[in-house]
């Protein structure tokens, strides 16, 4: 018998190293590239999604407001209501109804894993394995083929929503607050937009410390939502925590960085629903804690967003208020930039003509501190003369002086500036112009100096002798008057 000419590996039906290394580089480039040929079962796993807009109500390109929503949510209910239009929907809608009910029983946990899984499997009935693998390795344009990343699944919408309802229920505030970014992130037209923003602000509060109340630091109480209070009674404010050590105990908190993660929420409700009813509530929660904790700079930034960006909100005024001590606190000295001196002046100015509703107390204490803040700019440029001094420039030390006198006549300032004033001895101005030639002479008086005015120059042929000419001698005409013919003369005597 012939022994055969293949390789035994291949005779064993197990392909050589060279067959595996091509297998797996072109299971590379079809990963890589996207082909469609991955994606071609997507049809046969689930619906058309031809008609996405109409099963979720949405249209497409642009964000949802609060009447698009309403209209999304009516839509959405009368699809549950029919029971769906699809055996796939009726299923997904009998496993989200049994999650619900687990929910309604207090099984958070087991509810939180069936509305889990139920996500999961809804985006497996549309998502081809390109775009996970895609979205797995944060690809740009992993939303770009991905359809439901502009209209998407509704069951998947509600479920993302229980996710993060069943993890508040058990106090994994941390976890909840991922839930909501993530369902805001991937619907940011949702139907539980309200709801969301609701339970963000209640975690944010509790992670800050904040109440209702007006509290012993003199926090701005939030009147304009009264049912909204914190996830958990908040304890009194501590002593802030350095953000690298870690939480072991306590599991309704993150485990680093308990503030920021709070700040992160606030900030989640004024950019996905920027026209809500809590975005500025947000704003000036955010503002009110770098209030406490110190930080004048951050504080100012939002209270200036909160006065431009809601003019009609109940915080402008205590926005108007706050906003001018945090600027002024900001202020670091003459020696330094002067615009949050000016800036919270002008706040304060402002303030006074604006709120007819403050008291006497505020009315007056705010024009102390008006007054106070303009001996600020007095001491500024003062502080130019002290140095201008010690550079020993008379002429700058003078010039501050006079603007100190003009501008503040009437401040203390303005009699040590006349005081410096009378010290200061100006050096003259330095001549920088030729002074005017002197008038040519007449030709008279340039004749009576004396000198000979024949020079003899030599040309190299022998001595040159110029001569000035004599001045020429004209007639006097009225002493020899001449007579014209056909002319008159008349007689001045007669």
């Amino acid at each position: 018998m012939m022994p055969s000419s293949h390789p035994p590996a291949l005779r064993r039906g197990i392909p050589s190293r060279e067959a595996r290394w091509l297998l797996l580089s072109l299971a590379a480039c079809l990963l890589a590239g996207g082909c469609s040929s991955l994606s071609m079962g997507r049809s046969r796993r689930g619906p058309d999604r031809t008609n996405l807009a109409e099963i979720g109500g949405r249209n497409p390109g642009k964000i949802a407001g609060p009447t698009e929503r309403k209209l999304s949510a009516g839509l959405w209910a009368k699809e549950k209501s029919r029971g769906g239009d699809t055996p796939d929907m009726a299923q997904a809608l009998a496993r989200y109804d049994a999650a619900c009910a687990l929910y309604e029983q207090k099984r958070y946990s087991e509810a939180e894993k069936s509305f889990k899984q139920l996500a999961k499997d809804r985006r497996a009935t549309y998502e081809s394995f390109a775009i996970r693998w895609q979205r797995r390795w944060g690809f740009k344009d992993a939303k770009e083929t991905d359809p439901y990343a502009q209209y998407g699944d509704p069951v998947e919408e509600d479920a993302m929503f229980m996710i993060a309802e069943s993890q508040f229920a058990q106090q994994k505030y941390s976890w909840a607050q991922d839930s909501y970014d993530s369902l805001l992130e991937r619907y940011p037209s949702t139907r539980h937009m309200e709801p969301s923003t609701q339970r963000l602000f209640r975690i944010a509060m509790y992670w800050l410390e904040f109440s209702r109340e007006v509290g012993d630091l003199g926090d701005v109480q939030l009147t304009k939502h009264e049912s909204i209070d914190p996830a958990k009674p908040p304890k009194a404010p501590s002593t802030p925590r350095l953000a690298i050590i870690p939480n072991v105990t306590d599991r309704s908190r993150p485990v680093f960085d308990t503030h920021g993660r709070a700040l992160q929420a606030l900030r989640s409700i004024w950019l996905h629903d920027a026209a809500g009813p809590l975005a500025d509530d947000a704003l000036m929660l955010s503002a009110n804690h770098h209030l406490r904790t110190g930080d004048p700079v951050e504080a100012a930034r939002l209270y200036k967003l909160l006065r431009e960006q809601y003019p009609d909100s109940p915080f402008f005024q205590d926005a108007h208020l706050l906003g001018a001590y945090v600027t002024y606190a900001s202020y670091e000295g003459p020696q330094y930039d002067g615009r949050a001196l000016q800036e919270a002046k002008e706040l304060k100015t402002v303030a006074l003509q604006l709120f007819p509703n403050l008291t006497e107390d505020e009315r007056e204490r705010l024009q102390k501190d008006v007054q106070k803040l303009r001996n600020a700019e007095i001491a500024r440029l003062w502080d130019l003369v002290d140095f201008y001094k010690s550079k020993n420039q008379p002429d700058s030390v003078a010039l501050h002086c006079q603007l100190i006198i003009n501008r503040f006549p009437d401040s203390p300032y303005a009699e040590k500036a006349r005081a410096e004033l009378a010290k200061v001895q100006p050096r003259p101005a330095k001549a920088t112009r030729k002074p005017a030639p002197k008038p040519a002479e007449s030709p008279a008086a340039a004749d009576d100096d004396g000198d000979d005015d024949n020079q003899e120059f030599d040309f190299g042929n022998g001595p040159y002798r110029a001569t000035t000419p004599a001045p020429q001698q004209f007639p006097d005409v009225d002493a020899n008057p001449v007579e014209l013919p056909g002319h008159i003369e008349i007689d001045e005597d007669s």
